[in-house]
């Protein structure tokens, strides 16, 4: 066995299976990515003094970057077997291409300096992996601690990059360790790391009931309505009364929460009260004093082009299509659009330069190609509370969620339709990512899925209810709806700025110490 470690395509493998090992529901033993890491830095140490190293590390950083990707998103494929070649290739080539980057500027630096430099440079990559138009972050490193919110309460200072920093320190410690073994403070240092931010996890930790706040009761529908069989064939309208007669005993003063796109009557907004499902939907609302937040296909018209999503009508005007958070109380309706897009089926990135890039676009059923979205985050304002819709794949941008509740929102509520995927680990990752969005933000999370899993979770991340997957059925809730903003809220992903200005501090360091040599 020590023997084949001395190679670096096995490590390069070892570090791939370790990542993947560790990551929630691809096999969930998260202390593993604490070591995880290890292999491929000491990878990194062995090629930067070599004339073709720098060829030779992104070789291997893709090899792992690759393991990583397919083994903990092969679940894509079920959806669509090209875009999920697309994103274990591409995301593997950015992974890769980010840390070969960091080791062709730092290669020259000291052992110590070096592997900080790597590291830092892994977090700058996660961060702007959050905010770009290749933007997938669903394996930054602070996700892993998802299915153990008890570890990471103090995310509501960090955000997940806190956790990312918390990984990635302890692989460099733990490699520092593996090359001076004889060297107690690394020992001390590596210990300490691990057990720390547990120890302020405790100290930190909050229970909702701390503080008395109003409550909400709430009523999350699960349709379970298969995306590939039934729900772009069968009425609209059927669909939403089929919908509504597995909520009705439960309507009374409360807050009806519907899946992503369950109201597939794709309409022009200003015209939705004169549409089959709105009857349907006013009639059950306005005779139980309810309100609803609920899913929708819908577009907007326009006399000239809006966005690069604008599509041109034979009559000169444009349109825009949009996923669509719909808000109706007292008979009137807000709509909130989805801003954090699908790559591939809802958004191509660089179309707004390169239009013709639109061809490409993946249909999984009902509109295709880029979506319209909103400027900023919003909330649905209902008198003095206030509902942060988060549709889908937004519930993994952290920074998103704390601008809504910058914006007042005292209640998370996520709209997802995770049916493309089958019963696969994708859902199970999707539901549990909701826990780090309530550390964070101090706020409950009521998760409506169309075929599961809806879930419950209160403030300090853990699940209180939770209804399965492939199951049609109701969950009903009383939650607080807390108001106030935590450190993350405030400040949001500073910890990614911080990591920018060491980068920048590194390549000085670097540049000076090449200059003196």
């Amino acid at each position: 066995m020590l023997k084949i470690l001395q190679h670096n395509l096995a490590l390069s493998l070892l570090s791939g299976a370790l990542l993947t090992v560790s990551f929630p529901f691809s096999g969930s033993i998260t202390p593993l990515v604490f070591v995880a890491w290890i292999p491929l830095f000491v990878v990194a140490l062995r090629l930067r003094q070599q004339v073709r190293g720098l060829l030779n590390f992104f070789a291997y950083a893709y090899f792992t970057a690759f393991i990583f990707n397919v083994g903990t998103t092969w679940w894509i494929w079920n959806s669509t077997a090209g875009g999920a070649l697309m994103a274990f290739i591409c995301n593997s080539l950015l992974m890769a291409g980010g840390l070969t980057i960091g080791f062709g500027l730092f290669k020259r630096l000291n052992a110590e300096l070096f592997l900080i430099a790597l590291g830092c440079t892994w977090i700058c990559f996660e961060f702007v992996h959050f905010n770009w138009e290749l933007s997938w972050p669903w394996l930054t490193m602070g996700n892993y601690f998802s299915i153990h919110p008890s570890w990471v309460q103090w995310y509501e200072y960090t955000g997940t990059l806190g956790g990312s920093f918390w990984v990635i320190a302890a692989n460099i410690l733990g490699v520092l360790f593996l090359l001076n073994r004889k060297s107690r403070e690394y020992a001390i240092a590596f210990i300490s790391i691990l057990s720390i931010p547990l120890l302020i996890s405790f100290i930190v930790s909050k229970k909702a009931d701390i503080v008395k706040n109003p409550t909400q009761s709430v009523v999350i529908l699960q349709p379970n309505i298969d995306p590939y069989t039934e729900k772009f064939n069968i009425d609209p309208a059927q669909q939403v009364e089929s919908m509504l007669g597995l909520v009705r005993p439960y309507l009374h003063n409360t807050l009806l929460i519907g899946p992503e796109t369950a109201i597939q009557e794709a309409f022009i907004e200003k015209d939705f009260n004169q549409t089959r499902s709105y009857t349907l939907l006013d009639e059950s609302l306005s005779s139980t004093n309810s309100s609803l937040l609920i899913g929708a296909s819908t577009f907007q018209l326009f006399d000239q082009k809006h966005s690069a999503a604008s599509k041109s009508l034979p009559n000169g005007s444009f349109y825009e299509s949009y996923n669509t958070a719909l808000f109706m109380a007292d008979k009137q309706q807000q709509f909130i659009h989805k801003s954090k897009l699908v790559l591939g089926v809802e958004k191509i990135p660089f179309s707004r330069w390169l239009p013709f890039l639109e061809q490409l676009s993946i249909d999984n059923g009902g509109t295709s190609g880029s979506l319209g979205v909103e400027s900023e985050p919003k909330v649905f304002n209902n008198e003095d509370q206030a509902y942060a819709p988060i549709i889908c794949y937004e519930s993994i941008y952290g920074a998103f969620v704390a601008e809504q509740c910058n914006k007042g929102a005292t209640l998370l509520c996520i709209i997802t339709n995770d049916g493309w995927w089958g019963n696969t680990p994708g859902h199970r990752q999707h539901n549990q990512f909701a826990a780090l969005r309530a550390i964070e933000t101090r706020k409950y999370v009521v998760r409506s899925g169309n075929t599961g899993i809806s879930s419950v979770w209160n403030s300090s991340g853990e699940c209180i209810k939770q209804l399965g997957y492939d199951t049609k059925g109701v969950l009903t809730a009383k939650v607080p709806l807390i108001k106030g903003k935590t450190f993350y809220v405030r400040f949001g992903d500073y910890l990614g700025w911080v990591s920018v200005l060491l980068f920048l501090l590194l390549v000085a360091v670097r540049f000076k110490t090449q200059k003196n040599m």
